[in-house]
């Protein structure tokens, strides 16, 4: 039984896995931001592209009148949609401290200004580091921005949708097209 039991739990790593952990948490999370980078900066392509039919559908498949009402609800809608994509593509501010509090990290991973650091300051750092801590805060700071970033493609992504549902209703009831 007493093997069942040690079995069971596990090991403390020790602290090379543990930075070696880290490390992975950092990486792994850096390319979630940057995916959702990405993959707002392909939607707003994407986006920006399907304006056109829309555009030339309502100029030539609606009445004179209903053209010029089916623009005037598409032209906001697809601003407000690609400013939202624009805002899922521009940098989160930094977090708030309570994110790093009692960490104890000298925020040596990502130096804010490093004109007013000065080398002498940063070595004199380095030479302090705990790189458990450091790597501990800089890991939950990316896990904000992940969280920020996800949140924020989600709302384009739901703009997006908004946007398409505007665009079918008003071409329907507004625009009375086809």
């Amino acid at each position: 039984m007493s093997d069942r039991s040690a079995a069971a739990t596990p090991e403390a790593a020790t602290k090379q896995e543990r930075v070696d952990f880290l490390k992975q948490v950092i990486a792994f999370t850096e390319g979630n931001v940057r995916s959702y980078d990405t993959k707002a900066q392909i939607s707003l392509a994407a986006f920006a592209v399907s304006a056109n039919p829309l555009v030339a559908i309502a100029t030539s498949g609606c009445s004179a009148s209903g053209g010029k009402a089916v623009l005037m609800v598409l032209v906001p809608a697809y601003l407000a949609t690609i400013l939202s994509y624009l805002w899922a593509i521009w940098p989160v501010a930094p977090p708030v401290a309570q994110l790093t509090e009692g960490l104890k990290q000298q925020n040596a991973f990502f130096v804010l200004d490093p004109l007013s650091l000065g080398a002498p300051s940063y070595v004199e750092r380095l030479n302090k580091l705990a790189v458990e801590p450091e790597l501990t805060a800089e890991a939950l700071k990316l896990a904000y921005i992940r969280r920020v970033k996800a949140r924020r493609f989600k709302t384009a992504l739901v703009a997006t949708l908004s946007t398409y549902l505007l665009v079918a209703i008003a071409f329907f009831f507004i625009g009375r097209c086809f």
